[in-house]
């Protein structure tokens, strides 16, 4: 090979990228705005709390219970009610917004109330509550009290599940205290990953591996179909230019761009998330298999696509179904079954997994076990989409 040949051709497909805008756009600050927003969704300090509306019907009989109480309850609180307020919100995972008395008076106006303001949650604390519990406590019948009614949404599943479960896990400490029973089993939670991550963490590595996909694989299609439509690939069969300096000259370019969109990913990241980032080579490794796999593909699909219109549909069926069901924007264990089988069987999650590994868990051997099974994928497809890129017309 002539390294003066393979410099050439890699400086002018610079200056060409450099020329068009929209693929400029798509390959730096696309992923980028992806990490900007996805960061401010998931990464603000307040996020994480569902709202929950309480109307109380009762609200003055609170103080007959508080009195009733024992003081884990009801605290120094006069009102029974402000006690579970408070406590509710202390779980950090709902945030109690009362509805006040002149704002709804009766059950037909919260009815209303809900449907106009398209409220998600609601708790219902019916009349004489507080005098029915203190009379159920005394005479120790908990059928004398009455019930307090969920209002959920139900296509809100998740949202539903989890106010349902902190609401049980309040009512039965409450329900424990007031029969006087401790907490003979009991349990903690720790953390499988010690460090410290926020979502930002996991997801960053996933883009990165997206941005490796997309620029091998439409760079392979859309520069190949593009130099067959014009003519060009006829034309350097009289060159010196042999097939494998061409070859090698383009893969160093997209190889540079995948580098180049990396960092700009990582800086942005510790810039305005304060990224966590371990660089080690299985990084630099999958990267570099990621991105030889990935022109491979498209090398593949280039010897079967003839007309530049249809290149970009080509890339789309190969990089839709990786970005979705790899696990880059969403973890596996949401899918059905079925389909984590299939995502296994993509080269994106093996790519997106092992940079997870590298970068953010400081996982030696995960990295090195998923870096393998890239590294070997990218040789055969690499090898394959060599061998069928042919520069004669057909």
């Amino acid at each position: 090979m002539n390294p003066k040949i393979i410099a050439t051709d890699f400086v002018a497909s610079l200056k060409n990228y450099l020329r068009n805008r929209g693929t400029l756009f798509f390959s730096i600050a696309f992923p980028v705005i992806l990490i900007l927003l996805f960061g401010a969704i998931y990464s603000s300090g307040g996020g994480g709390s569902y709202e929950l509306y309480v109307k109380n019907f009762d609200y003055e009989n609170g103080m007959i219970i508080a009195g009733m109480m024992n003081d884990s309850i009801a605290g120094n609180f006069t009102n029974f009610y402000d006690a579970v307020y408070a406590q509710l919100n202390g779980t950090g995972v709902v945030k109690i917004r009362i509805i006040k008395d002149s704002e709804v008076s009766s059950r037909k106006e919260l009815q209303d109330y809900v449907e106009s303001k398209k409220l998600k949650s609601v708790m219902v604390i019916p009349e004489n509550y507080g005098m029915m519990l203190g009379l159920a406590i005394a005479n120790e019948n908990a059928t004398l009290a009455p019930n307090v009614t969920l209002m959920l949404d139900q296509s809100e599943m998740q949202r539903n599940s989890i106010i349902i479960s902190v609401i049980s896990q309040f009512f039965g400490k409450s329900n424990l205290i007031i029969a006087g029973g401790e907490n003979f089993m009991r349990f903690n939670t720790t953390n499988i990953v010690q460090e410290k991550f926020d979502y930002i963490d996991f997801f960053v590595p996933g883009v990165i591996a997206l941005t490796v996909m997309t620029n091998s694989i439409f760079g392979v299609i859309e520069s190949n179909t593009k130099f067959r439509k014009n003519g060009i690939l006829r034309k350097l069969l009289t060159t010196p230019f042999t097939r494998a300096e061409w070859i090698m000259a383009k893969m160093l370019f997209m190889l540079f761009m995948s580098f180049v969109s990396t960092f700009v990913i990582i800086i942005v990241g510790m810039a305005v998330w304060n990224l966590n980032v371990h660089f080690n080579a299985y990084m630099f490794i999958l990267i570099i298999s990621g991105s030889f796999a990935f022109a491979g593909m498209g090398m593949i699909v280039t010897r079967f696509v003839k007309d530049e219109e249809t290149a970009p549909a080509a890339a789309n069926v190969i990089t839709f179904p990786m970005m979705f069901l790899a696990g880059i924007f969403f973890p596996l264990e949401m899918m059905p079954s079925f389909l984590q089988v299939i995502a296994k069987f993509m080269p994106l999650y093996y790519v997106g997994q092992g940079l997870r590994d590298a970068m953010i868990f400081g996982d030696a051997a995960g990295a090195l076990a998923n870096t393998i099974v890239i590294f070997l994928f990218a040789a055969v497809v690499f090898a394959i989409g060599v061998a069928v890129t042919s520069w004669k017309e057909e």
